[in-house]
């Protein structure tokens, strides 16, 4: 059965079979596409996957089943329709005890590999991009001591502050913009039994 928005407008899967729908390049590449609100046809978005149209459109229909996506009103020439996100955000449920933690975790590589690859293209040609953009890959990662609750109001608080280009759309983007790949992991560190200890935060190597 769809999952459709909540009140929130977040698409919620807690389906293991949904979960595993989205653990493919190409849809998370449709997802991302949709999300600020645009609507585009299966060929527009091919352009994204850079997978053929017929390729786009199956793994439109298989984010459809799950309501993740949706068929759009017909444009003037009726050619062929427009897709769009039926939520502003797709999340996951939290998993109950060895019932979607797989699938998340394919998604989680899906994801991984995919932000990988953005960031290789990048460097392979950072030596012809403008001034401008040249220096503004970031690569960090560092660990931090802090509560739950702290957690959850820093993950908030970067959320706040992307919030204002999370819904820009086509023709609200400003000139010169370019589409930009920011991800966010926040996960706590598993430590082995005894080894919890407190005092200045880790930091790895950015």
């Amino acid at each position: 059965m769809p999952n459709g928005p909540d009140d929130r407008g977040r698409v919620v899967l807690s389906d293991p079979r949904a979960i595993r729908a989205l653990a493919h390049p190409a849809r998370l590449a449709i997802i991302e596409a949709l999300s600020p609100g645009d609507e585009l046809t299966a060929t527009e978005l091919a352009a994204v996957t850079g997978l053929s149209p017929s390729a786009t459109s199956y793994h439109l229909k298989a984010l459809a089943k799950w309501g993740i996506v949706e068929a759009g009103e017909a444009r003037a020439d009726g050619r062929d329709r427009p897709w769009k996100a039926t939520g502003r955000s797709v999340e996951l449920s939290p998993p109950t005890p060895g019932s979607t933690a797989p699938a998340e975790i394919a998604i989680m590589d899906t994801f991984l590999n995919r932000t990988r690859a953005i960031a290789a293209e990048f460097l392979e040609h950072q030596a012809s991009e403008p001034p401008e953009w040249r220096d503004v890959l970031e690569l960090a990662s560092t660990d931090y001591w802090m509560t739950a609750d702290e957690v959850a109001k820093a993950a908030q608080a970067l959320r706040d502050v992307l919030a204002p280009f999370v819904q820009r759309r086509r023709d609200e983007r400003p000139a010169g913009s370019r589409r930009v790949r920011i991800s966010r992991l926040v996960v706590p560190r598993t430590e082995p039994a005894g080894s919890v200890r407190s005092g200045q935060p880790d930091a790895e190597p950015d």
